[in-house]
């Protein structure tokens, strides 16, 4: 059977546009709260509650270890889910009370001791990033390549779902700040309208999820060698490591949410003391994120002029011209919103395309060793997002303690003050670097149709044999 054929036969795996957009609503409701934790509640627990930054960077780094191996254990329970909804959008169902609940006890610390604070915020951490989240966004991610195998339509659903996914970062970063601002009894210094206005944003999000739950499917029918049956970690395991596509993507998921992790932090720092106005982080991020939507729906036009391992290096490519152009004006404002946008046109091929290159190195997998782990292969690349915001984390938080920087000060020092911006030109910049040299050396583009191909004529053997 040729490629033709095989979009033919799944033809029938077509989603509807109304089904896409409900996907993509999922999207915006794992973005709500990964966007609050990213960008904004390292500030909170430094300037709003006053814990250092040296400890937030080491709870956050010790919790995200957890964190990222509770991916590859969330991948292996959705590998081993059966229920009448399917596989992976049970677990939507499942987590959204959950997800809405650990989002607001993160803003509960209690004005204790700053060693009770750390336990406290260790614990809600853990319940909203390690255990809750990961169950949450994971299976939702999985659930696409549960919805369909056909390319074209892969390729659709993840344009719509990442034209929209920036809305749920400009929801928060946008307003976030400007409503708390707004908010009576201390604005954004008040602990108390962090608390209410995050359990306003998450309980939408909770909704957002639900209502991606009712109107999506899975169609997709294993035949891999398990024949659908649950497939051992003793098997499951060793297949990873046999998938070398697998291996870099998850290595570029480490430092593509390293970006992330300094991007988002070090904005809110940078726009604070830099630029001298917090609400300009919402001009920045709009500016970064805002961009994306629109430029994500003209590469869904021009995506077929070359392959994704090439969009994602000319994201980079933009990523760390958006950060470097700030060496020309770094307190001017409207530098500073260039450079978002520049950053938001890079992020753009690299959230259109990556989450469709961790489907083909599913596909990658299965013709490899005979096995499809499709949350597996899922978990594991987002533990490496976990390692990375971990990693990210726990750098900024040391590197700014040890050059004096202090959220209880009206007023940083020189050095403080340098460090802020090395972090967020400097330091973005290097880790777009890095992300281009993995991609280097990724060949998978070109040889996925001669290993599509194969791996569907495998599939017709078995399904005659089990029809024999």
């Amino acid at each position: 059977m040729d490629l033709i054929g095989f979009n033919k036969r799944i033809k029938k795996d077509s989603v509807s546009g109304y089904e896409k957009f409900a996907y993509g609503c999922g999207e915006i409701s794992t973005n709500i709260v990964f966007t609050i934790a990213t960008s904004l509640l390292v500030m909170f627990y430094t300037d709003v509650v006053h814990v250092s930054a040296v400890t937030i960077g080491l709870i956050i780094a010790i919790s995200q270890v957890f964190n990222g191996i509770s991916d590859i254990m969330a991948g292996f329970i959705v590998d081993g889910t059966r229920s009448k909804y399917g596989r992976a959008r049970v677990w939507m169902l499942r987590m959204s009370i959950p997800y809405a609940v650990a989002a607001v006890l993160l803003m509960t610390v209690p004005q204790v001791g700053e060693f009770a604070q750390a336990i406290y915020i260790f614990i809600t951490y853990n319940l909203m990033l390690t255990v809750v989240y990961t169950m949450f966004q994971l299976p939702f991610a999985t659930t696409m390549t549960y919805m369909t195998r056909n390319q074209d339509e892969r390729a659709k659903i993840n344009i719509i779902r990442m034209a929209m996914s920036p809305i749920g970062n400009i929801l928060v970063t946008l307003l976030f700040t400007r409503i708390l601002n707004a908010m009576p009894n201390g604005g954004m210094e008040s602990q108390k309208n962090w608390v209410v206005l995050t359990a306003i944003y998450a309980t939408a999000a909770a909704a957002m999820m639900l209502f991606c739950f009712a109107n999506v499917r899975e169609r997709v029918v294993v035949k891999d060698e398990m024949a659908g049956e649950k497939i051992p970690l003793r098997k499951s395991v060793p297949a990873l490591f046999k998938n070398k596509y697998f291996i870099m993507l998850f290595l570029y998921f480490v430092f593509f949410a390293m970006y992330q992790t300094f991007s988002g932090t070090m904005a809110s720092y940078y726009c604070k003391w830099i630029v001298g106005d917090t609400n300009i982080i919402g001009n920045v991020n709009t500016a970064c994120y805002g961009i994306t939507i629109i430029a994500t729906l003209l590469l869904g036009k021009f995506m077929h002029l070359t392959s994704k391992r090439n969009w994602c290096i000319l994201g980079s490519i933009f990523i760390i011209g958006g950060s470097l152009i700030l060496l020309v004006a770094p307190g001017n404002v409207a530098v500073v919103t260039v450079g978002g946008l520049l950053r938001g046109i890079g992020m753009t091929p690299i959230l259109g395309m990556i989450f469709t290159m961790i489907a083909d190195t599913i596909e990658y997998g299965q013709w490899k060793t005979g096995l499809r782990t499709a949350g597996a292969i899922q978990s594991a690349t987002t533990s490496g997002q976990k390692f990375g915001q971990g990693i990210g984390s726990a750098l900024i938080g040391f590197i700014m303690q040890a050059n004096q920087y202090d959220g209880n000060l009206a007023v940083q020092t020189d050095q403080a003050l340098g460090t802020i911006s090395n972090l967020f030109i400097y330091g973005v910049s290097i880790l777009g670097g890095l992300m281009i040299l993995i991609l280097v050396f990724y060949r998978l583009d070109k040889e996925y149709p001669k290993i599509m191909k194969e791996l569907l004529e495998r599939e017709e053997k078995v399904q005659l044999k089990k029809e024999g």
